[in-house]
């Protein structure tokens, strides 16, 4: 009789040290997947575009079928996103895929100093880094 005591202590012990910890396994993964060499890199190819022309942007560390909005240079949403395609990227060594994207800038954009940023699948919220262009 004292040993199933004992036997049920230390299980309940055991069950209770591993539910402590149980939060813990998700969050480390989740702070390992935003590296910084993970966020996607935008560089814009013709950082002057006229209203009706093309934006031309290399895309490095994005998914297929990557989404990206335009901003005001103050940070306002202007409305307008973007995807890329499969058919223009490449595989990186790392997983992820390298794109070069087009983008006609609509004849009813403004003239002004805009910037491209990626919106991430995984949070949904924008990462990576500001790729600043001028419509004139």
């Amino acid at each position: 009789m004292e040993k199933n005591i004992v036997l049920w202590i230390i299980g309940i012990i055991v069950l209770a040290v591993v539910l402590s910890n149980f939060g813990g396994f998700t969050g480390n993964i989740a702070r390992e997947a935003t590296k910084e060499v993970d966020q996607p890199l935008l560089t814009i190819r013709n950082a002057n575009v006229q209203q009706g022309y093309m934006l031309q942007m290399n895309a490095r560390n994005v998914g297929g079928l990557q989404e990206f909005k335009l901003f005001t240079e103050s940070g306002k949403y202007t409305g307008k996103r973007f995807f890329s395609r499969d058919t223009n990227c490449e595989m990186q060594k790392n997983g992820m895929r390298e794109c070069e994207v087009e983008y006609r800038i609509p004849p009813s954009m403004e003239s002004g100093r805009y910037y491209v940023q990626a919106k991430s699948k995984r949070t949904g919220e924008l990462a990576g880094n500001k790729a600043l262009f001028t419509v004139s």
